[in-house]
Formats: structure tokens, C-alpha cells, sequence
């Protein structure tokens, strides 16, 4: 909740309103919301009018307009002005761009008449972490007592053998899940097959629908997406507000990223074999988990790709790619924009893709080939843009520009009458040596990106602010919309590279295999690893390694193959297996925290002891660290630690308290 409430509105206020109440007996209605219970509180004479603007608004958007009327409100002649902002700002353009989002999530009539939970699914923005395990629950259930009931009712044909009889059941469920307005899985394969699946696949479909977590999951992604569209469209991410994510959303991937690394902390990686333990948080700070590390291997292989085109008289351009004002929400200035369709950053990012398969396509029907990489980084309402340094040969600079440039202005061409409009939609830089190098250009926007490293002081273009504290606000941005921040554009794969590099000075007995791997772990040089793969415009299939998969069958608990990275291998040699995962690692707590033993599978353990201290401060405390993992930290969940018990939290691991800390053990079976 915002705090200017309460600094804003004095107790005179508060006094002169409550004796109105009292004078003209009026009595709140039951069924305001807690944005509008506030405003009653302080302007209980404007209710009626006032909820038209706020009553369907979810709370976490309305509050914020809630403060700027109290603010409006709290000053001399305040009480039209507050009306005023109310009808004009909120009333003219505010709720039609709310609605126009709220349409693209609303359920069809067939969904509304079907499902049992529809007034849950309908508010699933609001829903909170223990909302979303409750509903998936609920869904999961409906979904196995509905395919009980069909297959029940449902006489298959005599000749039906097993694989036809799982599709028709398939079918029927996924219908019902897509009603919620999601994908089933295999839904599209399914309906590409025009109704054909393999048994194998229709039956993990069946698993996955009538699973909770599986539904947590997709549920927590659609409240997720939903939420942040709907702050989109309400003027809540911007510049002035808040830039790139809203609050909320920063707030929580905050949050995550300290649960993450707490979880780390509590547990080692154990070697099965030997019993050897190490570290999770060292293990994790050593890979491109970290972002700094994450940063280093991407500076080096832009470095590497500039040294290849330094040997091979490649030049580079940079480009900047944006999408039609419709993609676009509020002006850099402020104020909305009138011509926004109420696309989200994935769609922008969809549309964006699409230009540069069209740009693809036609550099390939010429035979022009380029290399280099790929930025995408987000106004400040949340519009993704793309920055790319690619490398070509120099006869083919002008023939490059001009197909960008013809495909990134195809759309909405009509708003490009000035050069200025034309710059902003595609704007091609030539690298010149004179000013740095290639990867110089680039090397701001991949530490903006990612961690803001050496950025201190420095200002962020698109809100002024201070470029490494965008940072976070970058990456909380690209992890809830889920949209890919680099790309590498031709060249040899990054994972192989990764795998070569766990091998050290091992030698390979063949001697093309061997100069890929020291390149890649001996001499650390990008630049030589993609040569001696094949060079920076290397098909697939030219590969001199490639990755090699260890596949367990049935390995999951849909049942469905899973596939890990195994080792590596040479397509053109045989027997060219190397393995570079020969140690089986399993996540186990660490030896401070699995003094006790495991209680029962499932369900609530035995206390620890007959009494645990539990008060004032330390459940208050208990209180936060269930709520940070999930739990809502009842009166209930806290009565059962309290008394030493455990509860289940998922995945086959479980909460208890002991000592003045909230721990979690794996169950053991």
C-alpha cells in the first residue's frame, strides 16, 4: 500500500468527515473494495458516483489512483478537482485502455456456462501465491472427475484399440483445459495431426492436465502476464511511474532472486558415488548463472566474432529495429498514446521476430550472409526494441541496409513522413575504428542488460535514471516476459563451447576434434573455437562437434522422455563419444540442516519435540518466511510448527521449525 495516504490526509480531515457520517447516518456498503473502503473513509458523500471509476478496477491498479485523489482531495478546493481527475484521467482514458486488455484474457461464453471455478479464473490477477495453488488444484480435480465421467458415459467402438481410445479422451480434456485460456500440451502437434497423437504423448497430455503443479505452473504465468499487461495499459510502467516493470513486479523478482539464493545456501550438491559435497551457491556463482559471468562469456564471444571479421575483411553496422507507435503505450514524455492496440511485449517481440525472418529470408535468396549478435532491451513503458552489430562482407553493406531498412518500415509506412520518425523506426550506425571497436558499441547494452557493470554514474537514455539500478529493472522485465535478451547470429553453438570447456587439457584422438577443444578450453579464444568449427556462417550439420544426449525413458512424472546433455561427439567420425558429465550429482541439505531425520512421506511429521518457543518477534518472523516461500502463514501452519510438527511444501520436501529457523528437508520415502 502507498504510504502518501496517511502523510497526506490530516486528523482535522479525518475528524470532519467522521462527524458527516455521523450527522447523516451513513454507513459503508459491504461490498467495496479496499481502494474504495479508503476513499470512504475520507469522501463518503462521493461513493456512489465514485465507484463507476474504481469498483471494477483490481486493487493493485486501483490504490495508486486512490493516492492521487486523496492528494487532489487533501487540498483547498480539492473535492472537484478530485472529481475532475477522476472522470477525465480515469473515466476518458484510463478504463478503455484497461478494458481493451481485459478483453484479450476474457473467457468465452462456452468457458463461462462449463467450468465450476470460472469466478476465480476471471480474478486471476488478484490471486495471490496460495489463490493460484488453490485454483490449480481445483482445476486439476474438475478435469479427473470429468474424464471419470466421459469415460463413464462414452461406449468406444469394438475395434478401437488403445491409442485411438487415449486421443478421444485426450481430445476431450484438452478441450475443457483450453477453455481457461491456455494451451493444452501437445494441443498444437495434435491439431497440426488433425487429431492424431502417439500413445505416448496423449497419455503424458492426460498426466499433465490432471496435475496441480503442472497447473500452479501455467496458472502463475497467466496471473503473472495478466497482471503486468493491465499495469501496461493503466499508465503504471512508464518513465514518470515506473520504468520498464511496474512495481510490483520488480518487487517480486526481487524477492525471488533472495529466495533463490537462500535456497542455494541450504544445500550442497552431493556426488553419489563418492559422497563428495560441494556447495550449490559455488557451483551456481561459477556459471553463467552469475551474472558477471554471464556478462565475461558474452564479451568474449562478441570479441571473438570482431577478431574473425578483422581476419576476413568483414565490416560491421549497428542497427536499431523499432515497432509501429501501436506497439507502444505512453509517449517518452508522457501521456498515452491513442494509437496503441493494446499489445503486450511479447507481442511486440512476436512482431519483431517476424521482420527479421522476412529480413532473413531475403538476404538468403541473394546469398548475402552475415554474423554477429543480437540485444533486445525494452523502452521505458515495457516496448521491446532490438539493437544488432552484424558483420559482412563490404560489398554487401548497402544491399544489407536497404532490405532492414525496407522491411523494418513496412508496417504502419504511413507514420514515417519525417526523418526523424523514419530514424526511429530504423536507424543503421556504421562501425567506424576511429571512435572503437565493434565490440565496444555493443558492450553497454549487454552490461545494461544484465548486471549495469561499470556503469556507475552513467545515465540511462530512456528514463535518466541511473544505469545500473536499471539494470534490475531490465532483468525483472525480461524474466516476466520471458523474452530472450541476446541472441547470437550465426556461428558455432555457445553450449558445445561450454561442454569443451569442462574437459581442460584433455586430448581428443582425432586431430580436427582436438583443435576444437583447445580452442575452446586451452586457449579460451572465441574467435579460434569458431574457425576450427567451421567458421562464423558454419551450418549444422558442418559442425566438427556437436552435443551428444543421454535420453531416460518414461524420466519424469508425466512420464515423458527427458533428455540431458551427455558429452560430445563428431558427426563424422565414429566412435567419437566423449563424456563430460561423469559425475551424478544430487541436491542434498547441508549437514547443519539434516541433523534430524525425514519424517513420513506427505502430509504433517511428528513433532521434533514437546515444545517450541514461538512468540512476539520470532512468529512474526515465522509469519514472513512462510509468506516468502509461498505459504499465507495461517493461524494453522503457524499452530503446527509452532508445536514442532511439519507440513508439506511440494516437490517432495518439507517445512519445520526448529531452533528459531524455518528449515526444509527432502522427504525420504
Amino acid at each position: 500500500m502507498s504510504e502518501s495516504l496517511p502523510d497526506l490526509l490530516t486528523g482535522e480531515y479525518h475528524a470532519v468527515n467522521q462527524q458527516r457520517r455521523e450527522v447523516f447516518g451513513m454507513s459503508a456498503p459491504a461490498d467495496m473494495s479496499l481502494s474504495e473502503r479508503r476513499l470512504w473513509n475520507v469522501n463518503p458523500e462521493d461513493h456512489n458516483w465514485r465507484s463507476q471509476y474504481l469498483q471494477n478496477m483490481p486493487d493493485y491498479l486501483a490504490v495508486y489512483f486512490a493516492d492521487r485523489y486523496s492528494k487532489i482531495l487533501s487540498a483547498n478546493n480539492g473535492r472537484r478537482r478530485a472529481n475532475a481527475f477522476l472522470r477525465q484521467t480515469i473515466g476518458q482514458n484510463v478504463l478503455p485502455r484497461l478494458q481493451l486488455v481485459r478483453r484479450r484474457y476474457r473467457l468465452d461464453e462456452a468457458a463461462q456456462h462449463e467450468l465450476p471455478f470460472i469466478k476465480q479464473l476471471d480474478r486471476l490477477p488478484t490471486l495471490d501465491r496460495q489463490d493460484v495453488r488453490d485454483l490449480a488444484y481445483k482445476v486439476a480435480s474438475y478435469l479427473s472427475l470429468s474424464l471419470a465421467e466421459f469415460v463413464d458415459k462414452t461406449s468406444m467402438p469394438q475395434e478401437a484399440d488403445e491409442q485411438t481410445i487415449t486421443c478421444i479422451a485426450y481430445r476431450y480434456v484438452a478441450e475443457l483445459a483450453a477453455l481457461t485460456g491456455t494451451q493444452p500440451p501437445y494441443w498444437a502437434e495434435f491439431k497440426a495431426c488433425k487429431g492424431e497423437l502417439s500413445l505416448r504423448k496423449a497419455q503424458s497430455g492426460l498426466l499433465r492436465m490432471m496435475a496441480p503443479e503442472w497447473w500452479r505452473g501455467r496458472l502463475k504465468q497467466m496471473r503473472d502476464l495478466q497482471r503486468e499487461h493491465m499495469a501496461i495499459a493503466v499508465g503504471q510502467v512508464q518513465k514518470s511511474a515506473s520504468p520498464y516493470v511496474s512495481r510490483g513486479t520488480l518487487a517480486e523478482w526481487v524477492e525471488q532472486k533472495k529466495r533463490n539464493r537462500e535456497f542455494f545456501k541450504r544445500y550442497d550438491l552431493m556426488n553419489k558415488e563418492t559422497g563428495d559435497r560441494v556447495a550449490m551457491d559455488e557451483m551456481v556463482n561459477r556459471s553463467t548463472a552469475n551474472p558477471a559471468m554471464r556478462r565475461r562469456e558474452l564479451m568474449t564471444r562478441m570479441r571473438g566474432f570482431e577478431d574473425i571479421a578483422n581476419e576476413s575483411g568483414c565490416i560491421g553496422d549497428f542497427y536499431t529495429i523499432t515497432a509501429p507507435s501501436r506497439y507502444h503505450s505512453v509517449y517518452s514524455q508522457g501521456g498515452f498514446i491513442t494509437k496503441w492496440n493494446g499489445s503486450s511485449p511479447r507481442d511486440t517481440q512476436r512482431y519483431l521476430c517476424r521482420v527479421w525472418a522476412r529480413i532473413r529470408a531475403a538476404l538468403s535468396r541473394e546469398e548475402i550472409h552475415v554474423f554477429g549478435f543480437r540485444v533486445v532491451e525494452p523502452h521505458h513503458d515495457g516496448t521491446p526494441h532490438w539493437h544488432m552489430l552484424l558483420f559482412m562482407l563490404p560489398e554487401h553493406r548497402e544491399r544489407v541496409q536497404q532490405i532492414m531498412r525496407e522491411h523494418a518500415s513496412k508496417e504502419d509506412a504511413d507514420e514515417l513522413s519525417t526523418p526523424q520518425a523514419r530514424k526511429a523506426r530504423f536507424h543503421a550506425e556504421p562501425i567506424d575504428p576511429t571512435k572503437g571497436s565493434a565490440t565496444g558499441y555493443i558492450a553497454k547494452y549487454i552490461s545494461k542488460n544484465i548486471d549495469g557493470f561499470a556503469m556507475d554514474g552513467e545515465k540511462d537514455d530512456e528514463t535518466g535514471s541511473n544505469m545500473r539500478d536499471m539494470a534490475k529493472a531490465v532483468c525483472a522485465w525480461a524474466s516476466r516476459w520471458r523474452i530472450r535478451q541476446f541472441q547470437q547470429i550465426g556461428g558455432a553453438p555457445v553450449t558445445v563451447w561450454r561442454e569443451l570447456r569442462r574437459l581442460g587439457d584433455t586430448r581428443l584422438p582425432n586431430e580436427k576434434m582436438d583443435a576444437v577443444l583447445a580452442s575452446a578450453s586451452v586457449a579460451s579464444c572465441w574467435a579460434s573455437y569458431t574457425m576450427a568449427q567451421g567458421g562464423p556462417l558454419v551450418a549444422r550439420d558442418d559442425l566438427v562437434i556437436r552435443l551428444c544426449y543421454e535420453i531416460t525413458e518414461m524420466g519424469n512424472e508425466y512420464a515423458e522422455d527427458v533428455q540431458r546433455v551427455q558429452g560430445i561427439y563428431s558427426p563424422h567420425y565414429q566412435d567419437s563419444e566423449v563424456f563430460t558429465r561423469l559425475v551424478k550429482w544430487e541436491a542434498v541439505a547441508k549437514l547443519a540442516d539434516a541433523s534430524a531425520e525425514a519424517g513420513p512421506s506427505g502430509g504433517i511429521a511428528a513433532p521434533w519435540s514437546s515444545v517450541n518457543n514461538c512468540t512476539g518477534p520470532e512468529r512474526r518472523r515465522l509469519e514472513l518466511e512462510l509468506k516468502a516461500r509461498g505459504f499465507e502463514g495461517h493461524e494453522e501452519e503457524i499452530s503446527l510448527l509452532s508445536r514442532g510438527c511439519s507440513i508439506n511444501s511440494g516437490a517432495r520436501m518439507r517445512l519445520f521449525y526448529r531452533n528459531g529457523r524455518l528449515q526444509e528437508q527432502k522427504i525420504t520415502i
